[in-house]
């Protein structure tokens, strides 16, 4: 899962390099031991042959630099990707040169992400022609959720012989937000919340289809007879309607019972349970229960509440989760019809335990179910 990536911005490179490797000192060797010949055996050909060789390396060294010497380099990063899914990063060179092409261009990234992990990004490029660009994409996997950085990025040729291999290094870093995995649970995992998501209360602040009354306004040309107010119209001498309030959703807080430094270490039972809670509060809203979000580690509480979309809106709180304690506060408590605890179960008055380590009986992988059909 990714998103529309960023504009591109071509830059120049913030430093250059000569790479002395393995090829360049045989060769040099060779060349070396070529001389020494010619010299004891004072023999013509030996010397046009170390002359062939020496114009090589001086011919691969210009052909080399000067292909690279107008590249410009742009990367560009979807806003938010998915852990463990192929992101597709994208790479634009652009050659400002008027003459030579740039051949054999190899681009080489890095990607930093939380714990220190490093996930490296490598894709080639044939040939970039004069005053034209080329744009590539690679397709990397990150691992965790959390905020990632990319660079700094590298162009690498050893064109025309292999002999000269030289570089540049753009330090320019993008971010990229990955978000947890997506897992869906399985139908009944959350009990008795799914059975009734809709328990007939009335929230005061919304229009809707219930029965309890929200507010009285003018009769319109178009409203059901049904609706009008026969008293309130007799008292103010012109027609009245009745608006109803809408049915309130059942509040239910999800508590994550992870400690600070799991979350932060990305501990395999920590994660899954952070994929639990964001497949149990999509799961909630599927079902008309407004979900809330609590990580006592962490410092967090955000209360139930309405929302207009099929998620929760704290979502994104989890994709950074553990990697900032926030301090804690005394939050105003919140009306609430149940809790679903996920970790050991010891909050009080759990009506949902959700244990991690079970994450595999207790959800479904929906890509999982894209390769099989892609397999059929």
């Amino acid at each position: 899962m990714s998103s529309l990536g960023r504009q591109l911005e071509l830059r120049a490179p913030d430093a250059r390099r000569d790479h002395l490797h393995l090829v360049a000192v045989l060769y040099i060797g060779a060349t070396v031991m070529l001389l020494l010949g010619a010299m004891s055996s004072q023999n013509n050909l030996l010397f046009a042959a170390v002359g062939i060789a020496l114009a090589t390396v001086i011919v691969s060294g210009f052909i080399a630099g000067s292909s690279m010497m107008g590249l410009r380099f742009a990367r560009r990063v979807p806003i938010v990707a998915e852990a463990d899914a192929p992101v597709r990063i994208g790479y634009l060179t652009h050659n400002r040169n008027k003459v030579l092409s740039a051949y054999a261009i190899r681009i080489t990234d890095t990607a930093r992400g939380p714990t220190g992990k490093i996930v490296p990004i490598r894709i080639g490029i044939d040939r970039i022609p004069a005053r034209s660009e080329r744009f590539v994409s690679a397709n990397a996997s990150l691992p965790y959720r959390g905020r990632w950085t990319l660079g700094p990025g590298r162009l690498m040729t050893m064109f025309p012989f292999g002999i000269s291999k030289k570089s540049m290094r753009f330090d320019h870093g993008d971010t990229l937000l990955v978000t947890p995995s997506r897992r869906l649970l399985r139908p009944g995992t959350l009990g008795e919340l799914e059975s009734s998501g809709d328990d007939g209360r009335v929230d005061p602040r919304r229009r809707g289809q219930g029965v309890e009354l929200f507010a009285l306004r003018d009769y319109n040309r178009g409203d059901p007879v049904s609706s009008i107010a026969w008293r309130a119209s007799a008292k103010w001498n012109r027609l009245i309607s009745r608006e109803s309030a809408a049915p309130r959703a059942r509040r239910v807080w999800i508590v994550l019972e992870a400690s600070h430094e799991s979350l932060r270490n990305r501990d395999p039972l920590a994660e899954a349970a952070v994929r639990l809670a964001q497949a149990a509060g999509r799961r909630l809203c599927e079902i008309g229960v407004a979900p809330g979000l609590s990580v006592p580690s962490c410092g967090i509480a955000i209360p139930p509440d309405f929302s207009d979309t099929p998620e929760p809106s704290w979502l994104s709180v989890l994709t950074t989760l553990g990697d900032e304690r926030v301090a804690a506060t005394r939050h105003r408590s919140s009306p609430s019809d149940g809790v679903v605890a996920i970790g050991p179960g010891t909050t009080p008055g759990a009506i949902v335990v959700l244990d991690p380590s079970l994450e595999e009986k207790l959800t479904i992988d929906p890509r999982s179910h894209l390769k099989v059909g892609a397999d059929s």
